[in-house]
């Protein structure tokens, strides 16, 4: 089976588990294939799995000029929508020809503009100039836009399919505010795969120390954050002899940075809010499991002879991260908490690696969850398009194109090709993207909440308890203030 075929299935396992649990209606299947006429006996043709062409828009757009907005590149990650010509990258050239081939089927042209995206989606909602036809700021950024009334709310319109699989159905899950949905991830932009959290381990050390495999830990449901925890101590140790871990002479089991605080509320199966009986968003901090979880969390984070985070070693300033990937890139830490983006830093690494998902809290959790970003890019429509329909048949024809050649180049030769070094980290890869979740607390920032939750975690015990119930009707004033703000947008 191709890469292609199972990255289908995994959409398809994706698509029902989504829209089992989705606040949306899905839209209606397209016309069904005629029946044969009376006496031929010759059966429809079979649809291939892989053929949307039925879905595709067309229309003649007289030279329409379809400007992309976006921010500049982003170092860490793979965020182009936009090819100036055919170069030999794969990727680069798959953009491209996506391009050429939307073009052609709209008579458009699309271009792109870079620049501060909240700015200028403010500046061209405010002169109402219809400058750019879509847009991709962060998902923090989409979220302030939408409630300051500066977004289409994408529920409205009819074009788009977000039960299909060039859609992410559960970002148009998570994302609906107020039954409003100001922001979403498609495949025309794929730097939400990228912005995915996961964890990359040192093969070596797995064999040098003789210990569990990870990817069998993952198999059998064994992957939790206390097997986490006794890998990284087996390896953790004084290389030097000096009496302290300092890196990066020392080795270590698990090299990352502060997000690896919501990585793994989040690979524990929870997240910074909740819905209350009002339909509205609570904090989850006095949730007792999040409790439990963060007692884990603790553990993990602040063992400091096995754990590398910014700040803690000689040298290591709180905002150097070149600490957590140079300790592991070296072959000095099991574990390194990153998102895939970061593959192509590890590209040249001596060691091999291997890639799994963050740990489950206990193994009777159902799935493996791995959080997205919130510097990840959001599909945004600004409020200022005059011709709605036009944008949003383009996006439906860019996104729908994606989903071939662009997200095969994607998948098959920038991460399979270029980085995954084995089979394992192929199926890893699938287990990841199928379960990916959104933090609407980190999204949103709703009270500080992030932050009070790293605090609450390093003070631990009795503190975290008060900290959370402290912080519970700051945080319901702060997402009740975003809920108003959504709902009174107008969205058109």
């Amino acid at each position: 089976m191709t890469l292609k075929k199972l990255f289908t299935l995994l959409l398809a396992a994706l698509l029902l588990c989504s829209c089992a649990q989705s606040k949306q209606n899905a839209d209606p299947d397209p016309t069904p294939a005629a029946e044969p006429a009376p006496g031929d006996e010759t059966a429809p043709p079979e649809e291939d799995g892989d053929d949307f062409s039925s879905y595709m828009p067309s229309a003649d757009y007289d030279g329409y000029t379809f400007c992309i907005l976006k921010s500049g590149d982003i170092t860490w990650c793979l965020d182009e929508v936009w090819a100036e010509s055919v170069t030999g990258d794969a990727y680069k050239d798959a953009i491209y020809n996506r391009n050429s081939r939307i073009e052609d089927r709209f008579n458009i042209t699309i271009s792109q503009y870079e620049g501060d995206v909240n700015g200028a989606i403010k500046s061209s909602v405010t002169a109402g100039d219809d400058a750019y036809a879509i847009a991709y700021p962060s998902l923090s950024g989409a979220a302030s836009l939408g409630a300051q009334d500066l977004l289409v709310d994408l529920k409205m319109i009819d074009a788009f399919r977000f039960d299909m699989p060039w859609w992410d159905a559960a970002a148009a899950d998570y994302l609906t505010i107020a039954d409003r949905l100001f922001f979403a991830e498609n495949e025309i932009n794929i730097q939400y795969d990228e912005a995915t959290w996961v964890l990359f381990f040192n093969k070596n050390l797995i064999g040098q120390y003789l210990l569990e495999s990870p990817y069998e830990l993952v198999r059998e449901n064994g992957w939790t954050m206390d097997k986490m925890h006794a890998l990284m101590t087996t390896v953790a140790h004084d290389e030097d002899g000096n009496g302290s871990m300092n890196a990066p002479e020392d080795y270590f089991g698990f090299s990352t940075h502060w997000s690896s605080y919501v990585g793994l509320l989040a690979g524990a199966g929870e997240s910074l809010v909740c819905l209350n009986d009002e339909g509205g968003y609570a904090s989850n901090l006095a949730s007792e499991r999040v409790l439990l979880i963060a007692e884990k969390i603790n553990t993990i984070i602040n063992d400091n002879t096995a754990t590398v985070i910014p700040g803690r070693f000689r040298g290591a300033s709180a905002s150097n991260n070149e600490w957590a990937i140079n300790t592991f890139y070296n072959g000095h830490s099991l574990f390194y908490g990153e998102v895939i983006g970061k593959f192509a830093d590890l590209r040249e690494m001596e060691n091999d690696f291997g890639l799994i998902p963050f740990p489950k809290f206990e193994p009777e959790q159902e799935y493996y969850t791995c959080e997205v970003l919130t510097s990840a890019l959001a599909y945004v429509m600004p409020r200022s398009v005059l011709d709605k329909e036009r944008s949003a048949n383009i996006t439906e024809g860019l996104a729908i194109d994606s989903h071939g050649d662009f997200m095969n180049a994607y998948l098959d030769t920038t991460i399979t090709g270029k980085s995954i070094r084995d089979e394992d980290s192929r199926e890893m890869l699938q287990i990841i993207f199928e379960y990916r979740v959104y933090d609407l607390g980190d999204i949103f920032g709703w009270a500080n909440i992030v932050s009070i939750f790293q605090s609450a975690v390093d003070s631990g015990g009795e503190t975290f308890a008060s900290l959370a119930k402290k912080i519970g009707k700051s945080f319901a004033k702060s997402a009740s203030g975003t809920l108003d703000a959504y709902r009174a947008a107008s969205g058109q």
